[in-house]
């Protein structure tokens, strides 16, 4: 659990420095009156804390996170502690807040704008009701039915949006083409990562955890952009 953490701390410490992150803050101000006493990203997580303040900031940056990779980067940082306690609570091996950071990086990206309720939430729900799905026994013919209708025709809409460049930027930040494949396979046509995993002859958890550090690459990048 420690590593993944320090991976995540330590790239917001550098992401709150960057001059994306600023020019990403200063577009934000000029929507939400809100946000003007922040002067940087750690700011906005301070905000967040604020019981009048969060619960319109997180939908703010829900609203964003399908295009606006610091927005859904902010947006996972708030939620990191609430992570970490899902991980605890629920978490089958040492692998788990990998696994639930990387199901909770997707719901963000993907989140239905319209939805009613707590950002916090409905992403913490959504991230738990995913991973406890991902663990069942694979015979399990619930299972299996939820695995295939897990991408609602909504979600694959704004994904194909999210992914609109992802091929170019994939190359551009050295991610390789069977990634980038699977990316695209699994988030945009909504194959099963179970199938891409026996395809690809390994296990679904290292397919889940390759899928990650292929778009936190790609986050990166666009980020550095």
């Amino acid at each position: 659990m420690a590593t993944i953490l320090h991976t995540l701390n330590a790239e917001w410490a550098t992401l709150t420095q960057s001059p994306a992150a600023r020019r990403a803050l200063m577009r934000w101000k000029a929507k939400h009156d809100f946000l003007t006493r922040a002067m940087d990203l750690d700011d906005v997580l301070m905000l967040g804390r604020d019981g009048d303040v969060g619960p319109d900031l997180r939908r703010a940056l829900a609203v964003r996170a399908a295009t606006d990779d610091i927005a859904a980067r902010t947006l996972l940082q708030a939620l990191l502690g609430g992570l970490c306690n899902l991980a605890r609570s629920v978490g089958r091996d040492g692998d788990a807040l990998d696994d639930i950071v990387s199901i909770a990086w997707e719901r963000i990206r993907t989140y239905p704008t319209h939805r009613p309720g707590s950002v916090s939430g409905n992403v913490l729900l959504d991230v738990r009701k995913r991973y406890q799905r991902m663990h069942r026994p694979l015979g399990d013919s619930e299972a299996l039915a939820a695995q295939v209708s897990e991408t609602s025709v909504e979600d694959r809409v704004v994904l194909t949006v999210f992914l609109g460049d992802l091929v170019k930027a994939g190359f551009d930040a050295g991610v390789s083409t069977t990634l980038l494949e699977t990316i695209v396979r699994s988030r945009v046509d909504g194959e099963s990562m179970a199938d891409l995993a026996a395809e690809q002859n390994v296990s679904l958890k290292v397919l889940w955890h390759r899928r990650w550090r292929a778009e936190a690459r790609l986050r990166d990048f666009a980020s550095a952009g």
